[in-house]
């Protein structure tokens, strides 16, 4: 789907409604219950396990779906997926920061929307390193630094 995206645009409607009618409601239950430990609990634990699959499927559906109508959002999202394993430690590294007791120690002290705005502020600030970084680099630090490794040069 990501390497031929019009070929499978057809079907992006129909993996968004099966994702989303699938995992947003077993999303939703696990959550409810996996405050519990009860034998409910292991099935939500379970039957999320299965259906968070269709939900990932349906989050690609929609991103591709948007990157159709607006091709910009792609490019603005070409340079972190160039710097994918930078960003991956990137995104690590500060959130270690921000959450253990080797930075901010925030973890538990903030509200899950709180944190959902951590990470969304985390990724914007990826996003523009990512560009800044590709406008004289050709690859990620860590990117280079593994193609060193692989190729032995």
């Amino acid at each position: 789907m990501l390497e031929e995206p019009e070929r499978w645009a057809h079907l992006l409607p129909r993996i968004q409604w099966i994702g989303y009618g699938a995992g947003l409601p077993s999303a939703a239950f696990f959550a409810w219950k996996s405050v519990n430990e009860d034998a409910l609990a292991l099935v939500a634990l379970a039957q999320n396990q299965v259906t968070s699959l269709l939900l990932a499927a349906a989050y690609l559906a929609t991103l591709l779906s948007l990157m159709r109508r607006r091709p910009a959002i792609a490019g603005l999202l070409a340079p972190a997926g160039r710097m994918a394993a930078s960003n991956y430690i990137g995104q690590s590294v500060l959130i270690c920061l921000v959450f253990t007791g080797y930075g901010l120690a925030l973890a538990g002290r903030l509200s899950p929307l709180a944190v959902m705005g951590v990470a969304a502020v985390i990724y914007a600030i990826l996003l523009v390193l990512s560009a800044w970084w590709l406008r004289s680099h050709r690859y990620g630090p860590v990117e280079y630094g593994l193609r060193r490794l692989t190729h032995w040069t």
